[in-house]
């Protein structure tokens, strides 16, 4: 009868137990385990394995250690379900060694311990271990296909698509198919976001489309496997679709789309997206309208983006991440300091993607007082060692030619990667310091033994502003090394190198074994040709590349204009530019005017080189001036040459070079009295001649 009474209580006590984890009051469930144990009554196996429930649930990871003791301690360890429940604990707790060391010291495992030890390494991560334990399982285990559950194999799959290892997620598809699980919506949904992870689209698709009833989450894995894997109309269209056939979109769908309307040409398609928003009434959600914020930023929708802001009932730390880069996007940096302050006066942290979208709002303009600033807000929340957040301090530092500054950002790095080391010597190389750049790229290539496109590239370039034969041709020894001489970018460098070298055929050997071309490539080969004084090739080049289907930039058409004033093409050049203003649609730029009044100038049309100037966009740059005004000493025109000079004196009183060239032009027409003048206001403003200065390169010293 006592037998019985005490049994019953067990069962009451475990009831308690169970009913407040199921309900998720965790305190009181522990609560009732320990007035169970002080009213004197012992928890049974089914008791402890409750309480294992409850303690898993728990954050405090001091009580499942307590727990594990006292059930060592009772001698319950040995029981199958017990142990189950102990791994399961330690594994929601991160403890995956503890985890482990429980499972290898089962002399029996059921399907839970599998289960739990595979989803434990999963959720923390370890995929390559979580694929590992379930091919021990299939290989170790006779009756593999009783302990194989339909979350066994979703978690499996997740793990696959982590390593993006195909091979191994296809034998898992393989046997969910051979023990009957195709058919389950779980595993088929995790079956796609497994070959998308993997890019292997098609065969994703394959397995949607066999589903026969669908549910909304195996739509809303195929639209977000399309859209990140850059099939956004894809993306858009099976939004489409699914709305045709009944089903109604939810906040998941809603953040995919907006998402992926962004790749399109303008926001007409994410406003559509908006409404349909608005009509279902999922504006209120705040990752819906955080992607509503992040959709009009990429668009530069400053209005749009505040007012979706401005309507959320709800906000997070991205979404107010989100609103920073939409005005670090446009270069309101005032602006996104302002909701920098916000967010912190609502209690939030700002984490690594506040500090980047910061610093590229300052970047945009320069601005490195207020960038030096937040650089010291990011060191006091721990923040300046973050890979993401350090390139950004790098990248603004070079912008603002702090390279010293850009340097010490640069140390302070934890554990820098290639992406770092690249900004560094991309900074350098970008303030003319090829020397630095050149030491970093040896110091990155001591770490790790092998340089990438885009280090490889800066310091490349680094070099070519630097010309230094001897060292470009080291490099180039490097990167054919390193099999990278023939992409795009480092082709490219390589290139420019040469041609500024004045070594033109050895850039014409690296641009004619270039697998693949691009605008760069093009532009770089055409731009050394015309700097060398081969203006036919560079204009035959043009040809070709039109021919190829590449379409010319800006920079192209500098180089064209270049190339036929140094040819005295004049007519050429007219057509060329009127090609690229009118055809092309490309906006004329300072270099573009300049080569054009150095054309006309060039062929002695000085009144219409004046009249074009006069007329550009670019009427008050002093360089310009300068350029006609040379050009009106060579043909011995005073009457262009005093305007230009007047306004050369007007817009740069301190530059020498307008003094000395209108003192030139009058003494080779023989008005020395106007040379007299111009050399004595030269005096008077207190102006001096810059020096020339020539670098030579020696064997033994290097650069000189």
């Amino acid at each position: 009868m006592l037998s019985e009474m005490l049994e019953t209580n067990v069962v009451r006590w475990t009831s308690k137990i169970m009913g407040n984890g199921r309900r998720g009051l965790i305190d009181q469930a522990l609560a009732c385990f320990l007035q169970m144990r002080h009213a004197g009554i012992e928890p049974n196996a089914i008791t402890y394995s409750a309480t294992i429930s409850v303690c898993a649930q728990s954050a405090r990871s001091s009580l499942a250690t307590s727990l594990h003791c006292l059930i060592l301690k009772k001698g319950f360890s040995n029981q199958l379900f017990v142990s189950s429940g102990l791994i399961s604990m330690y594994s929601k707790h991160g403890c995956i060694k503890e985890a482990r060391f429980m499972f290898d010291g089962m002399p029996e495992r059921d399907d839970a311990a599998w289960n739990s030890m595979i989803a434990g390494y999963s959720q923390r991560g370890l995929n390559e271990e979580a694929c590992g334990l379930f091919c021990s399982m299939i290989n170790s285990c006779e009756n593999w296909k009783l302990l194989v559950k339909d979350f066994t194999l979703a978690t499996v799959l997740k793990a696959c698509g982590g390593l993006g290892c195909s091979r191994i997620g296809k034998c898992v598809h393989g046997y969910a198919v051979k023990i009957g699980f195709d058919s389950d919506l779980f595993v088929s949904a995790s079956t796609i976001h497994m070959y998308c992870k993997c890019g292997i689209l098609d065969l994703a698709r394959r397995v949607f489309d066999q589903i026969e009833n669908k549910d909304i989450v195996a739509w809303n894995t195929m639209i977000t496997g399309y859209a990140q894997n850059c099939c956004e109309e894809e993306a858009i269209e099976l939004f489409y679709q699914m709305e045709l056939e009944g089903f109604k979109p939810n906040d998941t769908t809603f953040c995919c789309v907006l998402n992926a309307s962004t790749s399109m040409s303008d926001s007409a398609v994410g406003r559509c997206f908006h409404a349909k928003v608005l009509k279902l009434g999922c504006s209120m959600d705040v990752f819906v309208a955080t992607a509503l914020v992040d959709m009009y930023s990429k668009f530069y929708d400053i209005e749009d983006v505040e007012r979706a802001f401005g309507e959320m009932s709800k906000r997070n730390l991205v979404s107010f991440n989100a609103l920073i880069t939409g005005y670090s996007l446009r270069g309101k940096y005032e602006q996104a300091l302002i909701v920098y302050s916000w967010l912190q006066s609502e209690g939030m942290e700002p984490d690594s993607f506040t500090f980047v979208g910061l610093f590229s709002a300052f970047s945009v303009y320069g601005t490195v007082v207020e960038g030096a600033q937040v650089h010291v807000h990011a060191i006091k929340f721990g923040l300046d060692s973050d890979i993401s957040v350090g390139n950004s301090i790098v990248n603004l530092y070079s912008k603002c030619g702090l390279s010293d500054s850009a340097l010490e950002a640069f140390e302070s790095i934890n554990g820098p990667n290639s992406v770092c080391w690249a900004g560094i010597i991309s900074g350098f190389a970008q303030n003319g310091e090829g020397e630095k750049a050149l030491v970093q790229f040896c110091e990155m290539h001591k770490l790790f033994n092998k340089a990438d496109e885009f280090s490889s590239s800066s310091v490349i370039k680094a070099v070519s502003s630097w010309v230094v034969v001897e060292q470009g041709r080291h490099l180039h020894a490097h990167v054919m090394k390193s099999g990278l001489d023939c992409t795009i970018y480092v082709g490219s460098a390589l290139i420019d190198m040469y041609s500024k070298c004045g070594m033109v055929e050895d850039a014409w050997k690296v641009f004619s074994v270039m697998p693949e071309k691009n605008a760069v490539s093009w532009n770089s080969m055409i731009t050394g040709y015309a700097q060398n004084g081969f203006c036919k090739e560079a204009l035959l080049l043009f040809q070709e590349m039109m021919s190829s289907g590449i379409l010319p930039t800006a920079v192209t058409f500098v180089g064209i204009l270049f190339a036929c004033s140094h040819a005295g093409l004049v007519e050429e050049g007219r057509n060329f530019y009127n090609l690229m203003v009118n055809y092309y649609g490309i906006p004329a730029s300072m270099e573009h005017c300049t080569c054009m009044v150095d054309l006309l100038g060039r062929a002695g049309y000085l009144e219409e080189a004046e009249a074009f100037l006069l007329s550009s966009s670019f009427s008050k740059e002093p360089g310009i001036w300068g350029s006609l005004l040379s050009a009106c000493g060579i043909h011995k025109n005073s009457d262009v040459g005093s305007r230009a000079a007047q306004h050369c004196l007007f817009l740069d009183p301190h530059g020498s070079s307008s003094y000395t060239n209108l003192s030139n032009m009058y003494a080779s027409k023989e008005l020395w009295s106007e040379a007299s003048r111009i050399r004595a206001l030269m005096k008077e403003m207190g102006v001096e001649k810059e020096p020339g200065c020539s670098w030579i390169e020696t064997l033994r010293f290097g650069v000189q």
